[in-house]
């Protein structure tokens, strides 16, 4: 799956290329047991514990032009974990935060909330 990462990577200006690398590297950290999937039309690299469906999707990392999100599809539940107000969107159940500098990921809300979400998604169908 790394060389799909590389791939939909190459393709980012490399300042997003810094910061999905960065973010990356933290989800991987926290959840090292996370699947990695790639959906490069929708730009999107998620870590999941179900592949193939995103009900077992921890978090996941959206580029966008000048800036990625990390997403969480739970990211409501995510709420009283949020401690730092990082949490963006006003969907019905996700959530995301904003990353504009590799520092944004260094917070140890970011890392928390990783964490909360691995614990609150299910591992199995």
């Amino acid at each position: 799956m790394e060389e799909q990462v590389e791939r939909l990577l190459a393709g980012c200006a490399p300042a997003v290329r810094e910061l999905a690398v960065a973010a990356t590297a933290l989800i991987e950290e926290v959840v090292p047991d996370a699947v990695v999937e790639v959906d490069a039309s929708a730009r999107l690299i998620a870590y999941t514990f179900q592949p193939g469906t995103y009900r077992g999707v921890v978090a996941a990392i959206a580029l966008h032009g000048a800036y990625v999100n990390i997403m969480f599809g739970r990211g409501v539940e995510l709420l009283e974990h949020d401690g730092e107000g990082l949490l963006e969107g006003t969907g019905k159940a996700a959530r995301h935060i904003k990353v504009r500098r590799v520092e944004d990921v260094a917070r140890p809300g970011v890392r928390r909330l990783i964490a909360a979400s691995a614990a609150l998604t299910p591992r199995s169908g």
